[in-house]
């Protein structure tokens, strides 16, 4: 780990969330519309750009107290995160409670990051889009195993991506570490009334 770095202050809800998706897609630039459709489950607000450049902002103020100032840098159109060994330290600067590693925005990150709409995922895996609109907006506890099966296979999910889907589904934590880039990312879901799927 680096000379200095210390864990640094758990983060607040959003500053969480912005950090765990830059930390999914460490040394890749990620959208600022990215960021918003991980921060917001509902329709964002007209300042959601502001917000989430508010945000990042603070993000780096705190990432500055641990020796980390220049870990988030501006590339249009949005955010790259530079990302070494000290990765574990920023990972742990996500309190536990708010973990964004939630299934149903790891679905939606991967459906978004093959390109693929709701209506489209729905034909390719058999499961109804009420269904992948329930899941990806945190509405559904644990979704049935089968119905994880038909999805991952609709993704084309396979080895470890798949181990850590079916691991978030039934709401086990990752194998892998969170930071590492991948196609996920997740986030904290709403308090709706969840039901089985």
């Amino acid at each position: 780990m680096t000379q200095g770095v210390h864990t640094g202050p758990i983060l607040p809800g959003r500053q969480a969330i912005v950090l765990y998706v830059l930390l999914r897609n460490a040394n890749r630039v990620v959208g600022i519309d990215r960021l918003i459709d991980a921060v917001w489950d509902t329709e964002p607000p007209a300042t959601a750009h502001t917000q989430v450049r508010i945000c990042v902002s603070a993000l780096r103020a705190n990432l500055g107290r641990i020796g980390l100032p220049s870990s988030i840098v501006t590339e249009p159109p949005g955010y790259l995160m530079r990302v070494t060994e000290a990765a574990p330290t920023l990972e742990a600067m996500i309190p536990a409670g708010e973990s964004p590693a939630h299934f149903g925005r790891l679905l939606r990150s991967h459906r978004q990051s093959l390109g693929t709409t709701q209506r489209l995922l729905a034909a390719r895996s058999t499961v109804s889009i009420r269904a992948i609109r329930d899941l990806e907006h945190g509405r559904v506890g644990k979704p049935r195993r089968d119905t994880v099966r038909l999805i991952a296979a609709g993704l084309g999910l396979s080895g470890q991506a798949l181990a850590d889907f079916e691991r978030a589904a039934a709401g086990e934590p990752s194998a892998t570490a969170s930071y590492r880039p991948t196609t996920g990312t997740s986030a904290p879901g709403t308090h709706r009334k969840r039901r089985p799927v």
